[in-house]
């Protein structure tokens, strides 16, 4: 099925360029897992800090993103697609698997907290590198298949109404 040169509407495209972002942050927070997994001692706990900051602020942005999905986009596919197909039960475990890694980041990251040491950080960062693997592979697929099969199958009344809910959603 060749997508590349299909042109989505203005809500399917909005989520599409919210990956730019997205990605733009996420590869902010990967080159800090790459220099904690290189330097050692106190270094590692300061690149740790700045990793903590980044993660915490990635997860907010992406929440905002996966819910515009599966509170939006998703039911549309689904009513589209039927119950039996498994695309977006594919992509809703994708979401949750990518949040569940940044929510263990997190947690393990606050209960260490004062005591965090080199070994504990870098242990710790193996969640924030196991969510930016699957998110990758995730807005790949996304844009790939998710965004031009919703184009396709969608009415352009339900397009009209994405749009809408998207607006809704920003303000």
């Amino acid at each position: 099925m060749e997508t590349v040169n299909l042109k989505l509407c203005a809500p399917l495209q909005q989520l599409k360029d919210e990956h730019v972002s997205l990605r733009a942050e996420m590869d902010l927070f990967y080159e800090t897992t790459e220099e904690i997994e290189f330097e050692s001692g106190h270094a590692v706990v300061q690149l740790f800090a700045k990793l903590y900051e980044l993660v915490s602020a990635f997860t907010n942005e992406l929440k905002a993103h996966s819910k515009q999905e599966e509170e939006a986009l998703f039911p549309m596919m689904v009513r589209r697609l039927g119950k039996n197909d498994r695309i977006i039960d594919e992509m809703e475990e994708e979401h949750e698997k990518a949040e569940q890694h940044l929510a263990d980041f997190l947690t393990e990251a606050g209960q260490a907290g004062m005591n965090l040491d080199e070994h504990n950080a870098q242990s710790i960062t193996v969640y924030a590198v196991q969510a930016y693997a699957t998110l990758i592979q995730h807005f790949a697929k996304e844009e790939k298949v998710l965004f031009p099969l919703a184009e396709k199958i969608l009415s352009l009344d339900e397009k009209k109404d994405l749009e809408q809910l998207l607006h809704a959603r920003a303000l």
